[in-house]
């Protein structure tokens, strides 16, 4: 069973979505299924769903399916066949270590394109010579004078979704892009729940906002940061510093930052082979669209590199998945 947001039942559809994401376990993609647009197949028993956008006659799923992971398969067995049954070439973007072997019986080859980044609440820590580059970078946010505050977005005032959306302006950032990591819809009324965690400098000003979706009753994804040009270094280690201290009190597990792609190029840079090399200069060609060795060099301070993430798909179709998951992510 599977239908678009804008077909006739399909807004009951994301509120069984909705019920899934709620109850998935350890799946920091588990929120992202949200996003309006995206369509879905379900287990018969409905017990879980793979969500999923067409482009390019190809249907992509995003991450593992969300609910009871006895259902993954029957869920992944549905999504199969109505693309099957619609013709469309079939690719999954973000696929974890769990599911990756139930789309292997289905012929599908797998591409490592990097790690969850997951912060273990009882493993968190900014003290010792490991954590020294964190430590540093959240003392000088706080030497910039820089206070945090957290905020229910349900709970926002008119005043400050202002402030924010003038900060989102200022920082040139859509929250329409994505597919896969970023749910958007900031101030829509569909998140009442999410966590923002906000940065002001001396003057008031907000200068930072990180919103974090929940993922189950302990886990926080990290959905949308967005950062002022003139935000002093070390902010967003802060932000993040203090959604784990806040978490801690409320029962939170894990705090998924953001995904890491190919982490283990740049970890290993000056040991890489000839495909490897080849490997890094290619990453680079997605520089105009994410700085992807910046994104690691600040990841690695938190020493919280999580499981492996996957493309699936059929190796004679590269080409035309490579469009449509380019346009999917960032294409809006």
């Amino acid at each position: 069973m599977a239908r678009p947001l804008n077909d006739e039942g399909g807004s009951s559809d994301w509120q069984r979505v909705r019920h899934l994401v709620a109850v998935s376990e350890r799946d920091p993609l588990a929120p992202f299924a949200l996003r309006p647009e995206k369509s879905y197949a379900f287990a018969g028993d409905g017990s879980a769903a793979v969500g999923y956008r067409v482009r390019v006659r190809t249907a992509v799923a995003s991450g593992d399916p969300v609910g009871a992971a006895e259902g993954w398969p029957d869920a992944i067995e549905a999504f199969v066949q109505e693309a099957r049954r619609r013709g469309l070439r079939i690719a999954v973007l973000g696929a974890g270590e769990r599911a990756r072997p139930m789309w292997e019986q289905y012929g599908f080859g797998h591409l490592a394109i990097g790690r969850d980044v997951v912060v273990h609440r009882s493993e968190f820590t900014v003290h010792g010579r490991r954590f020294r580059n964190l430590r540093q970078a959240i003392q000088r946010s706080r030497n910039a004078g820089v206070t945090v505050e957290m905020h229910r977005e349900g709970d926002l005032r008119p005043e400050q979704i202002l402030e924010l959306r003038g900060l989102m302006k200022r920082s040139r950032r859509e929250d329409t892009r994505g597919f896969s990591m970023i749910l958007g819809g900031l101030f829509d009324g569909r998140e009442p729940d999410a966590i923002l965690v906000v940065a002001r400098d001396t003057s008031g000003a907000v200068i930072g906002a990180h919103r974090y979706l929940w993922a189950g009753k302990q886990d926080l994804s990290l959905d949308f940061p967005l950062r002022s040009q003139d935000a002093p270094n070390g902010m967003d280690e802060r932000l993040i510093a203090e959604i784990v201290e806040w978490g801690a009190t409320r029962g939170v597990e894990r705090v998924s930052l953001a995904f890491a792609p190919f982490p283990d190029l740049f970890a290993n840079r000056k040991h890489l082979g000839v495909l490897g090399k080849v490997g890094y200069g290619l990453v680079h060609l997605l520089d105009p669209l994410i700085s992807v060795e910046r994104l690691y060099r600040y990841l690695r301070k938190f020493h919280a590199f999580d499981q492996e993430r996957y493309v699936m798909l059929r190796w004679r179709q590269v080409l035309p998945v490579l469009v449509a998951l380019l346009l999917l992510e960032f294409g809006g």
